[in-house]
């Protein structure tokens, strides 16, 4: 950005210019009287009417603090200026304080299931740990290595001493058996994990 000196403005001299070294209350004025101007230059620079409305806001409770200002040859530049310089601390301060992911939170939809749903879920889940009580023993162990602990069928058939097809046909037979107990006699969606060799 340029230096606020060598910011040109319409209407830069005249009153603009016998504001130099006023207080400032006529900072305040000024800003007042040129808003619309400035406005629609910080519209452009900061891509946001809302942007620029919020930065002149801040100029002018600036203005209203008290703060110290010395000598103001080009009042409208020196505005113009501090209200961009206010627009990027506000954006700094925004990106310091905003969660990373605060953005992709409020499209968000809640994922949680309902009531009936999640009954329904629990239901299901009740059938399938009773159905796999029901299994033989070294079925039901086989089944849980490949799922409950995530072993590879070359792993299952070296802890029970079986070939990987032997496995893979005990994996094929617990899971059907254990779609039936969830689906009955319909089709259900087959399962494919476990079954698929690894």
């Amino acid at each position: 950005m340029k230096d606020a000196d060598a910011l040109p403005f319409r209407g830069q001299g005249g009153a603009s210019e016998r504001i130099a070294d006023a207080p400032l209350d006529r900072l305040r004025i000024l800003l007042e009287t040129e808003y619309d101007l400035l406005l629609v230059r910080l519209s452009g620079v900061l891509r946001s009417p809302d942007a620029a409305t919020e930065a002149l806001h801040d100029a002018y409770l600036k203005l209203g603090s008290g703060a110290a200002i010395g000598e103001v040859r080009k009042p409208l530049s020196y505005l113009y200026r501090m209200a961009i310089n206010l627009a990027k601390n506000r954006r700094r301060h925004e990106m310091l304080f905003t969660p990373a992911d605060a953005a992709a939170v409020v499209g968000l939809t809640d994922e949680a299931p309902d009531p009936e749903r999640a009954a329904g879920a629990r239901l299901a889940l009740a059938r399938v740990l009773d159905a796999l009580e029901t299994l033989p023993t070294q079925r039901r162990g086989i089944f849980l290595a490949a799922w409950r602990d995530e072993k590879t069928q070359v792993a299952i058939a070296a802890e029970f001493g079986l070939h990987k097809r032997t496995v893979q046909k005990e994996l094929a037979r617990a899971e059907r058996h254990l779609r039936t107990a969830l689906c009955g006699e319909s089709s259900c969606e087959p399962a494919s994990s476990a079954g698929t060799p690894r």
